[in-house]
């Protein structure tokens, strides 16, 4: 293996000599001109002193292009009269260049000199075999990075991992050594040099908002020295001389300013505003079919994370159970066989699970880890966080990423009991062709799952329905992909790196001085290829040898309104993405697929002991197209125009959908901290976006959520997303405003018992701090728009989501049951949507909890709707989505919910719902209902059922919405008592 890396390294140095470097015309400035230009106070005022006279040196710029990819050179004349003295024993230059170039530049005239030196670099490049010394000269080195800066050697001091120990011993025996480091607009990473046989990737630490540095004798002690802190890694680095220290300087903060990752974005994350394309889902159906397609396709990567994964589910229905339930055929469409046809062509399959302990939740992450590493060397799960000492909250995250180019997120986990469509049926309609095959026909609000490895159980009895499930989900084709990658490989180096810590539970991080950047407008950037190598002092690391890397990720950033980030109670803070930003992992039997395509790079641990990991360049390179004469600008030729349309299969009849290309702005947000993460300081993201969209809103709200526990429920629940409410309302009630909010949640929360039965306590508690938010204790939101003299009706409606059906034959017996919405969804003015993980409590929107994803998107594609009876120009994904679901949910036409303020919709959606509402207490007598104002009104309630009047009646029910009950239990306290075992649970473990 290693004898393959030294091989293909070789080859890598041949081609850089038999390729064409092209040289551009030069141009000249001061040492001081050069530093200005950076707008940064890189000296203080002594030292521009002590050294003016070497700060008006002449400082010579060109412009190299190798490979396409193009990167500026800064030369010093002293630098090229050392090139020329290098140059002296080459016989191609002795013979073709009798006297000296460089020698008298200072006499010359300053044209003259440029062209001079142009031509002495055009002569040596012209050369077929170019000496190592020019080379260095021009950065080149057997790593061709996108968006370079900078090569150059500089000297660095060992240690600097957080990881390490003995820190104090280690000073004494501290040593420096030479390194070649190179700088991108994303990255700094060092080799032992440029030359072939020493090519070898030590380290990449990628630049992020909680990037710092110390320089200057000041701060370092010396003029040449620099320390460079990362969120687990400080390098220190002593430039040979003050040109070289100089020039590093500059290139970092070029680099930095120009990196779309140092700086903090709109709603505080840490993601730019992108443009990509975009495709939303409504129920499981389709989602889950496209996943699979997607996975089927990959040709290099996939990652996947979930709060839980089941190998055995099946992404696409029906399912024929006479072939498949007995047999060992190869089940394609099965989860963990879609991932063994990917794995077997040869793609990476990287999966990160919450790792559930099984006393308290059924997920059995080891189940699924065991799983699927066992259909393939080629797919790696990871389980966090450890269980040994219990952590309240979750990763619940849903995310698959194919290739880095395809993105699925949303609230749909890859697991039993989410597969759905918009009939919500309640039971299978065919014997052998089942949409619910086994395990997957679940009712968690009867009887939760467990014992999941044995998917071929049946969790109900004969007459049991189902329940449904509502969620909504989006697929990202473009830039925002970017960033649900760069998420990924952070969470999952965090996750090796808490793996290898071990008893160490701290990270340290710098506190030093902060960079900023900024996101440039229409400019290509990339995530270099690189990895971070860890120390190998952990067996569990090392058990396989192969760590794998993020690959080149193409991005192009969209510079947007500048003043759209709120100010809130705390500061809003961007997130730091890990230092180790490339993934490490470690397979045997990993270089069995079209070799040919890839160099293998052999990479060791620079302080350490040597340990040798392997990682993956692509050798495909993009190419490059130069717009202008002066090389100012590189557009890659995949950017020539927009990207490839989306097909938008959207599955609601009533929807004409003229075009499919939806072109959104589109931008991640997350919920992220030192536990999920590692990054050092609280990302809250989501919910920043959350109270930014209510308070911006013009004429409507609309939203669908698990849960809704905001602050308006007290203490101790702080996130304030009811307070945001609860003000746009009075603003719109003060200025006379027509203005709604929908909210959809459902009937009841998803865990199993009934309300008179003792094993309900979570079911009530959840219920407790619902109704203190929406219409109890006080300080709820109906209660505080009483209070200030407003008709909550007038502004705000709260409904749930109901199905009914005959049991199959021979008993037929009409049922009920909640269709459970698990969707995260917000829309606002059919103008922008926000769709992820996200519930609305404080586990999803504090940040320091469960980690969580979404989306911001706004579309591009303008349609012709209607608001408030007026002509209205809507965004096409936020208007198809919208009245999709009011379609859906009311049984309406399009024509009907065009307007979401219309006067009329109103009216009818509310009577039908109403309707819905009568007609389901009247024949089935259900709950949750506000005639049952205290668990003891049940029993009388629930005998007044009619199921003999369901053919009658169940003509008039329409649509699947009902009225949500704010009266449910009213007379009741729902919080958990002293005397149940919930009681020893964290009040915050349930908010």
């Amino acid at each position: 293996m290693k004898q393959m890396a030294n091989s293909l390294t070789q080859q890598r140095l041949r081609d850089i000599q038999y390729n064409k470097i092209d040289i551009q015309p030069l141009s000249q400035a001061t040492i001081k001109e050069l530093i200005g230009s950076l707008n940064n106070q890189v000296f203080d005022q002594k030292f521009e002193k002590k050294y003016s006279n070497y700060l008006n040196e002449r400082v010579f710029l060109f412009k190299v292009i190798y490979d396409g990819q193009s990167w500026e050179i800064r030369r010093t004349i002293g630098q090229f009269q050392q090139l020329e003295k290098d140059m002296a024993n080459n016989i191609f230059y002795k013979i073709f260049q009798k006297n000296k170039i460089t020698g008298d530049l200072d006499k010359e005239d300053p044209k003259k000199a440029l062209l001079l030196l142009h031509k002495f670099l055009k002569m040596i490049t012209s050369n077929e075999i170019i000496p190592q010394s020019a080379l260095t000269f021009l950065e080149i080195s057997c790593i061709n990075l996108p968006f370079k800066m900078k090569e150059g050697f500089m000297e660095k001091k060992s240690g600097g991992r957080s990881t390490q120990r003995f820190q104090e011993l280690k000073q004494k025996l501290v040593r420096w050594k030479k390194r070649y480091f190179i700088i991108t607009q994303q990255s700094l990473l060092y080799l032992e040099g440029p030359e072939k046989d020493k090519c070898q990737i030590r380290e990449c630490l990628s630049f992020d908002a909680d990037f710092s540095f110390l320089h200057g004798k000041k701060e370092t002690g010396d003029h040449n020295k620099i320390i460079i802190s990362f969120s687990q890694r400080k390098l220190v680095l002593k430039a040979e001389n003050l040109t070289a220290y100089i020039d590093f300087m500059y290139a970092l903060f070029k680099s930095l300013k120009e990196s779309p990752y140092t700086k903090w974005h709109r709603f505080g994350s840490f993601s730019p505003i992108r443009t990509s394309d975009c495709k939303w889902y409504i129920d499981g159906d389709q989602y889950f079919e496209d996943v699979c397609d997607a996975i089927l396709q990959a040709k290099e990567t996939i990652y996947i994370t979930d709060w839980w994964l089941s190998p055995e589910m099946y992404l696409k229905r029906p399912v024929d159970v006479r072939k498949y339930a007995q047999s060992s055929e190869f089940l394609y469409t099965r989860l963990d066989n879609v991932l063994k046809l990917a794995a077997d062509k040869g793609v990476k399959v990287l999966v990160l699970l919450y790792n559930a302990l099984l006393s308290f939740l059924y997920n059995d992450p080891k189940h699924s880890k065991m799983q699927l590493e066992s259909m393939s060397p080629n797919i790696r799960v990871l389980k966090h966080p450890s269980q040994a000492i219990p952590k309240l909250f979750s990763h619940h995250e849903k995310m698959v990423v194919i290739d880095q180019k395809i993105g699925f997120m949303g609230g749909l986990d890859l697991c039993f009991g989410r597969w759905d469509n918009q009939k919500h049926l309640l039971f299978e309609v065919h014997p052998f062709e089942q949409l619910w095959p086994q395990i997957d026909f679940s009712n968690s609000r009867v009887r939760d799952f467990f014992d999941v490895r044995n998917y071929e159980q049946t969790l109900l009895k004969e007459n049991e329905p189902r329940m449904p499930w509502h969620d909504i989900a989006i697929q990202i084709k473009g830039d925002s992909v970017i960033d649900l990658s760069r998420h990924f490989v952070q969470y999952w180096n965090h996750v090796m790196m808490t793996k290898q810590k071990k008893k160490k539970q701290e990270l340290l991080h710098a506190n030093d001085l902060k960079m900023e950047g900024f996101v440039p407008t229409d400019t290509s950037s990339f995530i270099d290829y690189s990895n971070v190598i860890y120390s190998g002092r952990r067996e569990s690391l090392i058990q396989m040898k192969q760590p794998i890397l993020l690959d080149q990720i193409k991005t192009k950033e969209v510079q947007i309104e500048k003043n759209q980030t709120i100010q809130q109670e705390e500061t809003v803070i961007q997130e730091q993405s890990n230092s180790q930003q490339f993934i490490q992992q470690q397979y045997k039997d990993f270089y069995n697929y079209q070799m040919q395509e890839k160099q293998l790079r052999q990479t060791i641990e620079d302080d350490d002991e040597e340990q040798h990991y392997y990682i993956l360049e692509n050798q495909n390179k993009q190419k490059s197209k130069i717009q202008d004469e002066k090389f100012d600008q590189i557009d890659e030729q995949d950017y020539e125009g927009m990207q490839a349309k989306i097909n938008l299969e959207f599955f609601i009849p009533h929807i004409d959908m003229n075009q499919n290309q939806q072109r959104c702005v589109t931008q991640l947000a997350r919920s992220s901290c030192k536990w999920s993460t590692g990054i050092k300081q609280t990302e809250k993201s989501i919910q920043n976006a959350y109270l930014s969209l209510i308070k911006n809103a013009q004429h409507f709200i609309y939203i669908e959520n698990q849960f809704f526990i905001s602050n308006t429920a007290g203490n101790p629940v702080k996130n304030l997303v009811a307070n945001a409410l609860i003000s746009r309302i009075k603003e719109a009630h003060e200025k006379q405003q027509r203005f709604k909010v929908i909210v959809f949640v459902p009937l009841l929360p998803g865990f199993e018992g009934e309300i008179d039965q003792s094993n309900s306590a979570v079911l009530k508690v959840q219920l407790h701090f619902e109704y203190q938010t929406i219409s109890r204790g006080g300080k709820s939101i109906i209660e505080t728009l009483k209070q200030d003299g407003i008709k909550p009706e007038n502004y705000i409606q709260f409904f749930g989501l109901r199905q009914h059906e005959l049991s199959p034959e021979p008993n037929s017996i009409p049922v009920t049951e909640i269709i459970y919405i698990h969707s995260k969804l917000i829309i606002v003015d059919d103008e922008i949507a926000l769709i992820g993980s996200a519930n609305i409590n404080d586990r999803s929107l504090l940040g320091k909890r469960d980690s969580e994803l979404a989306i911001i998107v706004q579309d591009q594609i303008k349609v012709d709707s209607i608001m408030n009876g007026i002509p209205y120009k809507a965004s096409k994904f936020a208007h198809t989505l919208r009245t999709a679901l009011y379609m859906e949910h009311f049984d309406m036409k399009y024509e009907q919910v065009i307007d979401p303020l219309s006067l009329q919709f109103e009216k009818e959606s509310t009577a039908q719902a109403n309707i819905n509402t009568r007609i389901y207490k009247q024949i089935f007598a259900c709950y949750p209902h506000d005639d049952i104002k205290k668990v003891s009104d049940y029993e009388e309630f629930k005998a007044n059922k009619h199921l003999d009047e369901y053919d009658k009646l169940k003509q008039f029910i329409k649509g699947h919405a009902v009225t949500f009950p704010l009266y449910f239990l009213c007379e009741e306290n729902l919080n958990i008592k002293v005397t149940q075992k919930e009681y020893l649970a964290p009040e915050i473990s349930f908010t």
